[in-house]
């Protein structure tokens, strides 16, 4: 399908990711990646409803949101944002270019009800099944914009080398402050696959890290299409996704 109009669709998309890091303990891990949401309040409440629904169908074992959740105030998509309250697994999300605009704090609470966590310069250690690894998660680099500070030597820092690590940033381009430190998996959006061809061609002179798996020194880079859109509810020759990704 070369067109998309609207909200109308639930593209789940199977992308299996190989890191001898995680091969031996992690082989199965599935992660649900929401990317570019862009929720305003045409986005229809049902719609997210049932695409929640699906998601807990695909029994993931955690879910992230790799920002640009909103493209208006939160409190204006608070009923939209209340949806998620209902997915079954651990949540945690970092903000986009777009959340800095239209507001962090409000958007953290309205997430915060919803169960979901904020990772922006951020740490977590997660147990899933028998096995330990950690999330690290980076605030927008148009934060400065807000005056957040974004404390990306001190943060990787406090990494625990010997855990498998998965690292949440909206902008692939902040793959390159990884550094020496160990980072198995990043997951990123922001580019939307150009969202409407041949404006696509454009944003890949700017984004090198366009859409899909890139290796980048030992770091495994995915790349979202993302769910929704930015400016036309239009896609052409960029497929929005909702990105179940399986470790094996």
């Amino acid at each position: 399908m070369s067109l998309q109009v609207g909200w109308n669709y639930f593209p789940f998309k199977e992308v299996n990711i190989k890191n001898q890091s995680f091969f031996e303990s992690f082989c199965g891990l599935r992660i649900i990646q929401l990317s570019d949401l862009h929720l305003t309040k045409k986005v229809n409440v049902d719609y997210l409803k049932t695409l929640v629904k699906k998601i807990n169908e695909q029994k993931p074992d955690i879910i992230v949101f790799t920002g640009d959740i909103i493209q208006t105030k939160a409190l204006r998509v608070k009923e939209q944002i209340e949806v998620f309250k209902s997915l079954e697994a651990k949540a945690y999300f970092v903000t986009g270019n777009h959340d800095i605009v239209y507001g962090v704090k409000e958007l953290q609470a309205a997430m915060n009800e919803s169960n979901i966590i904020c990772l922006d310069n951020e740490i977590v250690k997660l147990q899933i099944k028998d096995f330990e690894l950690q999330l690290i998660g980076l605030s927008d680099r148009y934060s400065f914009l807000r005056k957040i500070k974004r404390p990306i030597k001190e943060l990787f820092s406090k990494l625990d080398p010997n855990l498998p690590t998965i690292l949440l940033a909206h902008q692939p381009k902040d793959i390159e402050h990884i550094g020496s430190h160990r980072v198995d998996v990043q997951l990123s959006g922001h580019t939307h696959g150009g969202q409407i061809y041949p404006f696509s061609l454009f944003v890949k002179l700017f984004q090198p890290y366009f859409s899909g798996l890139y290796l980048y020194k030992k770091t495994v880079l995915y790349v979202s299409n993302g769910v929704g859109y930015w400016g036309l509810n239009i896609r052409y020759k960029a497929q929005s996704e909702i990105t179940v990704l399986t470790i094996n």
